[in-house]
């Protein structure tokens, strides 16, 4: 891991124009961004791949962004039973929802899948600086609210009443993203417990979807290389 420190960011610079496109300053005026950098300091970490960037259950007390590769995000199940996996793509704000609340810690690991680049802004600033700009706090609003919503609309689907429905649930309820790679970890049995069916009708299933192009099996795993596509 190598890391630079810099209050600073010139507009004529590329890092300049990666930074705008951050989800937390999507939206605000090329001023007023030059002046918010001028006001807050930016911690610009690059890891190499392979290397965990944030360990579970570790401290949030900076909105990291990454700006430049991939990472994979791993989270277990309470029962030790599965191991969820998400590929993360910059740019992307990682786990801003657990920057608040009664916990205040990362729910997932996140290991460097190549090499990548981070930013890290102390939380302080969304108090002293971020806090003043309406479009700032809007944008997080906006971030936190989707997370709500998200996780409302899987509990409420109720009326997705098939096993493949009750799987892709599963799947888009374990996901940070609606889109891209993930990968679950777990046997017939245990993923059968969670849909409450036999292990027959489990492996049934999950061979269907298979030869329709959704998923690949592995021994003990399910590869969706696309969860865009369980929209259709």
């Amino acid at each position: 891991m190598s890391e630079e420190k810099y209050y600073l960011c010139s507009m004529n610079s590329p890092m300049f124009d990666t930074l705008k496109q951050l989800p937390l300053f999507q939206g605000m005026d090329t001023k007023d961004f030059n002046s918010l950098l001028q006001k807050i300091r930016l911690d610009f970490v690059n890891y190499p791949a392979g290397e965990v960037i944030i360990k579970a259950d570790s401290v949030c007390s900076h909105f990291v962004f990454l700006i430049k590769g991939s990472v994979e995000s791993s989270r277990e199940g309470s029962s030790g039973r599965f191991i969820f996996h998400e590929k993360i793509e910059s740019p992307h704000l990682i786990e801003p929802y657990s920057m608040f609340g009664a916990t205040g810690s990362y729910n997932r690991e996140y290991r460097a899948l190549e090499e990548c680049s981070l930013l890290n802004v102390d939380k302080q600033y969304l108090y002293s600086e971020l806090g003043k700009y309406n479009i700032c706090r809007m944008n997080l609003l906006n971030i936190l609210s989707s997370r709500t919503q998200q996780s409302d609309r899987h509990i409420w689907s109720i009326d997705e009443i098939t096993l493949r429905d009750r799987i892709i649930r599963l799947i888009q309820g374990f996901s940070d993203i609606q889109y891209g790679m993930k990968r679950l970890i777990i046997t017939m049995e245990n993923l059968a417990v969670l849909m409450d069916t036999t292990r027959l009708n489990v492996s049934r299933e999950l061979n269907l979807m298979e030869k329709e192009g959704l998923i690949v099996l592995r021994r003990k795993e399910i590869i969706i290389n696309a969860l865009e596509k369980f929209q259709g």
